[in-house]
């Protein structure tokens, strides 16, 4: 992506295994939803994962017991 100053769109190449640009649209529109909170209200907690499916990695809001997203 090349930044132009007062570009209305822009073009995005992706290329490899993941789609990053349409992971980092998806978290900008989550944190927009969520009412923009500043950095210093996200947590992460990391609890032992037994069966190896990530579900022992969370972000949160505010409180450990508002997970927002897994990693």
């Amino acid at each position: 992506m090349e930044y132009v100053p007062d570009a209305r769109t822009y073009e995005v190449e992706q290329y490899g295994p993941r789609a990053l640009w349409d992971e980092v649209r998806e978290a900008f529109l989550r944190w927009h939803d969520l009412g923009k909170p500043e950095r210093s209200r996200f947590g992460l907690s990391v609890d032992v994962d037994v069966d190896g499916d990530g579900d022992g990695r969370r972000v949160w809001l505010d409180d450990p017991a508002g997970a927002v997203g897994r990693l």
